[in-house]
């Protein structure tokens, strides 16, 4: 449940408008999977940033500016609010307490909403695939001591035959920046360490491999996102997986990604 604020004109078929939308209020605009690109803010934002951004809606699209000199109102009885928005008292919109739909887990490259499909997407999935679970189900597939395999460990297991034993970066040679906001520019390794030997490099040092969610988990507004299917998988590096963590995927990742050759099961 987030509350809604009722943009102007259509942005879901405007990529010009909906590009205003994001540039002046951020991370709660989203196009969502229904398809409807809205803005959507937490309760702790309501009388905050989903007010004062409620206050510039009509300036954003290109109408007259409303009138700011008016404070958002709880309605009574209900869990919305109200706020005036001219000199008249019937001049107001309403920010609504609603349902928020999930984010599109599409990613557009090169112009096109395209969906992230892997080099994982060849094995099959389990039962229970959903946004904002971890590759931690049971693969179905049986371990050396007659147990079950979680998804990540069939991940690395699938990506260890293929490159002889060794465990290889879905993202080898992918350039990013060390520290966020700093000049400095790392390198993805061709191949990363064993996740298993934790005596000698703990399951979060740099080189350790990770299976990645390319979509991630959850979004910028905490909701769940990215499924656990395998063509939402990718083994990296523990260091660019830091770089990816809760940002909505890179082009050029997705890119590389559906590119890859699939993996056999």
């Amino acid at each position: 449940m987030r509350y809604r604020i009722p943009l102007l004109g259509n942005p879901h078929m405007d990529v010009v408008l909906r590009d205003k939308y994001i540039a002046a209020f951020g991370s709660p605009c989203y196009l969502s999977v229904l398809p409807t690109f809205d803005c959507f803010y937490q309760e702790k934002e309501v009388k905050g940033k989903a007010c004062d951004d409620a206050k510039r809606i009509a300036e954003v699209f290109g109408a007259a500016p409303y009138d700011k000199n008016h404070a958002c109102e709880l309605v009574a009885g209900t869990e919305n609010y109200r706020l005036q928005v001219g000199s008249d008292v019937a001049n107001e919109i309403f920010i609504n307490y609603q349902d928020a739909p999930r984010q599109t887990p599409l990613v557009v490259v090169d112009g096109m909403p395209t969906e992230v499909s892997g080099p994982y997407r060849d094995l099959s999935d389990p039962a229970d695939v959903a946004p904002g679970y971890k590759f931690d189900r049971n693969s179905g597939m049986v371990n050396a001591d007659g147990g079950f395999l979680e998804q990540r460990e069939w991940v690395l297991a699938v990506n260890r035959k293929k490159n002889g034993g060794m465990i290889r970066s879905d993202l080898a040679g992918f350039k990013f920046p060390c520290k966020k906001g700093e000049p400095a520019i790392c390198t993805e390794p061709d191949f990363l360490e064993a996740p298993d030997s934790e005596e000698k490099s703990p399951f979060f040092a740099d080189t350790v491999a990770q299976v990645h969610h390319v979509v991630p988990m959850k979004d910028k507004r905490c909701c769940p996102w990215g499924t656990n299917s395998y063509q939402n998988a990718a083994v990296i590096s523990a260091k660019l997986n830091r770089f990816f963590t809760n940002n909505d995927p890179l082009e050029e990742e997705v890119k590389r990604l559906n590119n890859a050759a699939a993996y056999a099961p």
